[in-house]
């Protein structure tokens, strides 16, 4: 990648779920942009960092190409990921910073008090500001953002999606948590039923949303359906393999092959194994009527 001649302010951070303390920075980030007549670039990485830092599965909130569109919305012109391998995460404070100056002409940045950079996160915010000050660069540090006493994070997040406390998740993400997939054929229950659905697979890098029936929205081309969401197996028909199922409300056609976004509002019920399907049908019916 060549050095961008045209000055950019740049929000340093990992934005892992893109959270609304994430987006205070981001916020910032960009009338700072404004101020100095910049593009807005926000650093993160691609792929899993903390499940490569870590070297065990760690789940994440949103994949890059979700994270991606997240970032999009909130008015960024471009995303610098970079990668998650041992020659990037082993540049010393320095060298990372000294990159980032040869790819891009920086006038700013933007990052969150605790911030860390460099091999082994020995990179602070404290260091960053003596670089950005021999530079003749502006930086603004963002203080936490803070939600019932305590920072936000998406540590707190993730317990919270494997709860379902979906509306909570929602207030801390400043925007309904989605999974963005692909529609697949099934065996088609759902239309035998009289509630056609589509279906998504849950990919195993993503933080496990706690099974139950929600209601929820489906997006695509445009347009916006509201859906009632089944997360998890089928007990009924004693299938156990995870899925995400959504009932589109008012909606007639084919999707199998389009990618969605399946957003969730709130939590509805927990999965139950009915003796008969007639009875799961009735439920259905009666799950419908709470989809706003």
């Amino acid at each position: 990648m060549t050095r961008t001649l045209d000055k950019v302010v740049i929000a340093l951070g990992y934005f892992d779920s893109v959270h609304v303390g994430h987006r205070e920075v981001i916020k910032r980030a960009k009338t700072l942009a404004e101020k100095l007549n910049s593009r807005l670039v926000v650093f993160t990485f691609s792929g899993n960092l903390k499940a490569v830092l870590n070297g065990e599965e760690e789940r994440c909130i949103y994949s890059s190409k979700e994270r991606e569109i997240l970032l999009k919305e909130l008015g960024v012109s471009e995303i610098y990921f970079a990668p998650t391998d041992l020659d990037f995460l082993s540049l010393g404070k320095l060298a990372f910073l000294n990159k980032l100056n040869r790819l891009y002409n920086i006038s700013g940045y933007v990052c969150g008090r605790d911030y860390k950079f460099g091999r082994f996160a020995k990179g602070s915010a404290i260091d960053l500001e003596r670089y950005a000050n021999s530079k003749g660069q502006e930086l603004e540090i963002v203080d936490f953002v803070n939600f019932d006493n305590e920072k936000v994070s998406t540590s707190i997040i993730k317990k919270l999606i494997s709860q379902g406390e979906i509306e909570k998740v929602n207030v801390l993400l400043g925007k309904n948590f989605f999974i963005l997939g692909e529609v697949f054929k099934d065996r088609g229950i759902g239309s035998e039923l009289g509630f056609p659905t589509v279906n998504i697979k849950i990919s195993p890098q993503k933080q496990m949303i706690k099974s139950g029936v929600y209601a929820g929205k489906v997006k695509f081309d445009g347009k916006i359906y509201k859906a009632l969401i089944n997360v998890g197996g089928r007990p009924t028909f004693n299938l156990e393999e995870r899925l995400i199922e959504a009932h589109l409300i008012d909606f007639d056609g084919d999707l199998y092959g389009k990618t969605l976004i399946v957003e969730f509002d709130k939590f509805i019920r927990e999965l139950v194994k009915f003796d008969k399907p007639e009875k799961l049908k009735e439920q259905i019916e009666k799950d419908k009527e709470k989809v706003n």
